[in-house]
């Protein structure tokens, strides 16, 4: 039978995540906000979690951010294809955007 080492926990990937410098927390209990007048301007995905939702964007060339949010049992993912502007405090959601190239520093670009 194979040991349980051998698949990375969820809490494993949730924590390596938590520390990615390929984004910046902007708000931890806030919505993303863009220049769009809520018109939707993002994915919304629901039942997704934290690291799925942090991957999707991380791949996606044209997400700029994304937030997370969990009430009750239910987990919504927002993927925004828009700058992201400012935070607007909401209870439960955290708004990531996603670090430009320069943002990341000539310490990324090494191998």
């Amino acid at each position: 039978s194979p040991s349980p080492s051998s698949s990375p926990s969820p809490s494993a990937s949730s924590i390596a995540t938590h520390y990615n410098p390929s984004f910046q927390l902007l708000s931890t209990s806030g919505v993303c906000r863009t220049d769009d007048q809520n018109k939707g301007n993002f994915d919304e995905l629901w039942g997704k979690s934290y690291p799925e939702c942090h991957d999707m964007c991380l791949f996606s060339r044209g997400c700029t951010g994304f937030e997370y949010a969990v009430k009750g049992k239910a987990s919504r993912c927002k993927l925004f294809k828009g700058p992201i502007l400012s935070t607007l405090p909401v209870g439960g959601a955290r708004c990531y955007k996603k670090a430009s190239k320069t943002e990341l520093g000539p310490h990324k670009k090494r191998l």
